[in-house]
C-alpha cells in the first residue's frame, strides 16, 4: 500500500492524459498497425531513456564524441531532425507534449523512494494505459 501512497498522483494523471490524447487522435485518424506498434515502441525507449542512469548516457556520448568525423555527422544529424522537427510542426508537438510529461513524472518518481526500473515500469505502464484508454474510448464515443 505504502507504494500507491508515494506516487506522484499529478505528473502521473498528466502523463495519462497525455498520451490518452495522443491515442485518441490516432485512433480518429484510423492510423494503420504499424503506426501502433511504433508508438507503443516509441513510448518504451522514451520510459527507458528517461529511467537510464546519465552516468550511461554521459559514458556514450563521451565515447561516441571523440572523433571529429562523429562529431560532425552528429551536429549534421541533429540539424537535419531539427529541419524535420520544425517542419512537422503539428506532429512534432504531440512528441514533444509527450516527451515533456514523460520528464515531468520522471522527475517528480525520481524523488520518491522507486528504483530506475521501478521509475521505468511505471513511466511505461502509465503511458500504455493512456495510449489504450485513448484507443478503446474513442470508439464508444
Amino acid at each position: 500500500m505504502f507504494f500507491i501512497k508515494a506516487l506522484p498522483r499529478l505528473s502521473l494523471t498528466l502523463l495519462g492524459m497525455t498520451y490518452f490524447n495522443f491515442g485518441w487522435t490516432l485512433a480518429t485518424a484510423q492510423s494503420p498497425l504499424w503506426v501502433w506498434v511504433l508508438s507503443i515502441v516509441l513510448t518504451f525507449l522514451m520510459a527507458e531513456a528517461l529511467a537510464a542512469p546519465w552516468s550511461i548516457i554521459r559514458t556514450f556520448s563521451v565515447r561516441w564524441l571523440k572523433s571529429d568525423y562523429r562529431t560532425f555527422f552528429t551536429v549534421l544529424l541533429g540539424a537535419f531532425f531539427l529541419v524535420v522537427f520544425l517542419s512537422w510542426l503539428d506532429i512534432s508537438a504531440y512528441g514533444l507534449a509527450l516527451f515533456v510529461s514523460a520528464a515531468i513524472a520522471r522527475l517528480d518518481l525520481q524523488t520518491g523512494p522507486f528504483r530506475p526500473w521501478q521509475d521505468f515500469l511505471i513511466l511505461f505502464v502509465v503511458a500504455t494505459l493512456g495510449l489504450s484508454l485513448g484507443w478503446g474510448l474513442s470508439f464508444i464515443f
